[in-house]
């Protein structure tokens, strides 16, 4: 009899495991396609698409393109759609630590201003990175997306 209870319990248990792994899995297909490879995003011009200033979410249109180039000797250099800008950064297993950004100084149309600041504040707070299959998208130390890039292509 406890040879039966002991192989009925087995049984019961390996099922339950089984049942429980299959519901936990979820196809290729369902999860977004990321990247988790740095060297995805170096040398690459990107081109700022959305920045969130406070509770403002700010969309760049020509001709305020803002854009930021990752180098792979850990220099980050581009445009904040007005001004250009230059610093360092670090990269480790996901997070991202920018150095307080240098720039020149010009002044630029309202536009290109409000993305100016927006960019730059931004940045100040950047913690984390992700690549998706369409876009870079930079975060806050909350994991709150505060800045997404698409690929220039020439």
């Amino acid at each position: 009899m406890l040879t039966v209870k002991s192989t009925t319990l087995s049984s019961f248990a390996m099922a339950s495991a089984l049942l429980l792994a299959a519901c936990n899995t979820t196809s290729k297909s369902e999860q977004p396609e990321m990247v988790s490879n740095w060297s995805a995003i170096t040398g690459k011009n990107w081109q700022l698409s959305m920045v969130v200033d406070g509770n403002e979410t700010l969309a760049p249109m020509s001709p305020v393109l803002a854009s930021a180039n990752f180098t792979a000797d850990s220099k980050v250099v581009g445009s904040t759609g007005c001004n250009r800008y230059f610093g360092t950064y670090e990269e480790n297993d996901g997070k991202l630590k920018l150095s307080p950004l240098g720039a020149t100084q010009m002044m630029c149309i309202e536009d290109a201003m409000a993305i100016e600041n927006a960019f730059n504040n931004a940045m100040e707070k950047v913690s984390d990175w992700q690549l998706t299959k369409d876009a870079l998208v930079l975060s806050d130390t909350n994991g709150k997306p505060i800045m997404e890039f698409v690929p220039i292509t020439p």
